[in-house]
Parts: structure tokens; C-alpha cells; sequence
């Protein structure tokens, strides 16, 4: 865990900072970019595959979903150390298409929005727009992949706002329906 001081008028207050929440994990369907320094035609851009892979020149495929661009990095570097000297390589992540929500229904703007960080249902529907003047604000829905399964998360909005009902995070691949 990372220790963080801020000073907060005059006093400095710890906060204490996950390394794990601030390293991004990449994920299946990710655009990333594969930068081999000297080997131009190692040099690429690649989609992370459906089962979690992606693939490349002398590397062949490398398992990325779950890591971090620096894991993957030195993943991409050793599986290359015997085709090219001392290799240096960068990994990007250019679109966290893993991240992606859905918001549809009676909103302002409905459609696909990335998940730029820890979001609450307050904030996504923030972003898509506000509700337009049909919505149903006490019966949104949350469809959710767990386990294989998809499940039904009731979102009762107004209760949320007046701090009734504790706001719901949103989840990667989430679908949000505003009835």
C-alpha cells in the first residue's frame, strides 16, 4: 500500500492509496499498442482476443487479460530475448474497450460509455445525459454478468439521491435500463 500526504488547510492527512487500484488490468476486446524499440515490424497494434490473448511476431500469443501493461511487458520482452538483443518494448493500452457500459431507455443520451474509473450509477446516468421527461426513476435496472449468469440489480434512484439507499457501482459490461 502507498502512503499519500495531502495538506488539507495547514494539516497533512494521510491517505492511504491501493497500488492495485491504480494499476489498470487489461481486459478482453483492449486496443493496445505493441511498440518493440528498433523492430519496427514487431511493432503493432493489437486486439485482446475473446479467450484473453493476443499475438505477436517471434512472441507468438501471450496471455494479457489480467495484467498490467508492465506485466505484459516484460511477458512480450522475454518471449522475444531470443530472437532479438536486449529488447525494449512498450505496452499502451489506446482504447479500454473492456470497460465499456451500456446505458438505454428514457435518458438523454443512451449508448456505449468507457468506465474511466470507480463509477456509481448516479454518475452514469450523470454522463449519458440525465433522465428525460418519460423515465421511470424507480425502476431502473442493472443487468450484470456474475458467474456466468445475469442478474436483475433494482436501482431505486430518487431513494438513492435523497440517501436512502447507498449508490450502486457500475461494473464493466453492465447494461443499464432507464424504463
Amino acid at each position: 500500500m502507498k502512503r499519500l500526504l495531502f495538506v488539507l488547510v495547514g494539516i497533512l492527512v494521510p491517505l492511504v492509496v491501493s497500488a492495485q487500484e491504480k494499476q489498470y488490468l487489461i481486459g478482453e476486446s483492449d486496443l493496445l499498442e505493441v511498440s518493440v524499440w528498433g523492430e519496427e515490424t514487431l511493432s503493432r497494434q493489437v486486439t485482446v482476443r475473446s479467450d484473453g490473448y493476443i499475438s505477436l511476431p517471434l512472441a507468438g500469443d501471450l496471455k494479457a487479460a489480467d495484467k498490467t501493461p508492465s506485466e505484459l511487458q516484460g511477458d512480450i520482452e522475454s518471449a522475444i530475448a531470443k530472437y532479438v538483443k536486449e529488447p525494449h518494448c512498450a505496452v499502451i493500452v489506446l482504447e479500454p474497450r473492456s470497460k465499456r457500459i451500456y446505458v438505454e431507455g428514457h435518458v438523454n443520451q443512451p449508448g456505449e460509455y468507457i468506465l474511466d474509473r470507480g463509477m456509481v450509477i448516479t454518475q452514469i446516468i450523470s454522463r449519458a445525459g440525465g433522465f428525460n421527461e418519460w423515465a421511470d426513476t424507480d425502476d431502473i435496472v442493472i443487468l450484470r454478468r456474475e458467474k456466468g449468469e445475469q442478474i436483475r440489480i433494482k436501482v431505486d434512484y430518487p431513494k438513492i439521491v435523497k440517501g436512502k439507499h447507498e449508490n450502486i457501482s457500475v461494473h464493466p459490461g453492465d447494461t443499464i435500463i432507464v424504463p
